[in-house]
C-alpha cells in the first residue's frame, strides 16, 4: 500500500450507499495521469474519478477548455509583466531602442490581459 493516507469519497456512517459501478477504459498514459492526480489528492483512483465525474455533473468543477485557455492567457500576461518589471529595474541608462522595445512588450502584455479579461466576462455570463 502507499505511504500517503487516502480518504474515502463518502461517509458510510451516514448511510450513503453506493451500489452502482462505472467502468472506465484508459490508456496506460491516461491511467498513470489519473493515478498521479489521485495520489496528489490523497485519494484512491476510484474515489478521485468519482469525485471528478460528480463535480462535472454537478457543475462544481469547470470543464470548459475555454476557461483553461483564459487562465493560461492571464497567467502568461502576468509572467510577461513580471519579466518586464525585472527588465525595467535593471535599466540604468537606457537607449531609446531599449525603451521602445520595453514599451512594446508592455503594450502586448496589457493587450493580452484585456483580451483575457473580456473573455472572462463573456464566459461568466449566463
Amino acid at each position: 500500500m502507499e505511504d500517503t493516507a487516502q480518504h474515502r469519497r463518502g461517509n458510510r456512517r451516514i448511510g450513503i450507499r453506493r451500489d452502482n459501478y462505472v467502468k472506465l477504459s484508459l490508456s496506460d498514459d491516461e491511467h498513470a495521469l489519473l493515478l498521479q492526480a489521485a495520489k496528489d489528492q490523497a485519494m484512491t483512483l476510484s474515489g478521485f474519478a468519482a469525485h471528478a465525474a460528480l463535480g462535472v455533473a454537478r457543475e462544481t468543477l469547470a470543464t470548459s477548455p475555454d476557461a483553461r485557455q483564459i487562465l493560461v492567457a492571464l497567467n502568461d500576461a502576468v509572467i510577461a509583466l513580471e519579466h518586464l518589471g525585472a527588465d525595467l529595474r535593471t535599466l540604468t541608462d537606457p537607449a531609446p531602442d531599449q525603451v521602445r522595445a520595453l514599451l512594446e512588450r508592455a503594450a502586448a502584455a496589457v493587450e493580452i490581459l484585456e483580451d483575457a479579461g473580456e473573455a472572462v466576462v463573456e464566459h461568466s455570463r449566463p
